[in-house]
């Protein structure tokens, strides 16, 4: 029994012995998972946190980009308000030019209808003061052509506001109402009367020098 009980713990003991040198391998076996375990929950985490701030970034560039076009979209509808008040300001401003040149052309027309007819008046006073006048000298006198001259007198004649003669000569002669009467008065007295005792009677009848102004 004495020897059994020897055998016995020597088996004991390395059985032991055996168990020990398992169990250390197992234990580093688990020790390595255990670090592989955690390494790759290292890196999971560092993933998830790339990813996360990824994510973040990406957020903030939408965002930095909403921003932008928001900006982009009020600078535009500004730009189109005072695109369109500068339209608006520059019609008006257009409006009151085009009332004030209708103002002046109202004002020159009626500018130039007075000098019209202040040159008529001039005219026909020349005409009054010269009694005999060449048709070129009045042309002259108020810039006109000689057939703008003739005209001008026979329409004051139609219009009875002057009587005259145009000779052959180119002259005008200007006859007053009062000589007029007279020359009538000598045609009516003396009966039949033929065209050279007119322009004889006319030297007497008619004063051909001009009048004193």
């Amino acid at each position: 029994s004495g020897i059994n009980a020897e055998y016995g713990d020597g088996s004991g003991s390395e059985g032991e012995e055996k168990t020990g040198k398992i169990g250390t391998k197992k234990a580093k076996k688990i020790a390595a998972k255990a670090e592989k375990k955690e390494q790759r929950e290292a890196e999971m985490a560092l993933l998830a946190e790339k990813r996360k701030q990824l994510e973040a970034d990406l957020q903030l560039r939408k965002e930095e980009e909403a921003r932008q076009e928001e900006e982009e979209r009020i600078r535009k509808e500004e730009e189109r308000k005072a695109k369109e008040e500068q339209e608006k300001r520059e019609y008006e401003e257009y409006l009151l030019l085009k009332e004030s040149f209708a103002v002046e052309d109202e004002g020159q027309e009626a500018l130039d209808e007075e000098a019209q007819k202040n040159l008529l008046l001039e005219f026909i006073d020349y005409l009054k003061t010269k009694k005999v006048v060449q048709l070129d000298d009045l042309g002259a006198h108020f810039n006109l052509k000689i057939h703008e001259v003739v005209e001008r007198i026979e329409s004051l004649q139609e219009d009875g506001t002057i009587n005259g003669v145009i000779d052959d000569r180119g002259k005008f002669i200007y006859i007053s109402e009062e000589e007029m009467k007279s020359v009538v008065k000598f045609i009516q007295q003396h009966g039949r009367v033929s065209i050279a005792d007119v322009a004889a009677a006319s030297n007497r009848l008619i004063n051909l020098e001009p009048v004193e102004s």
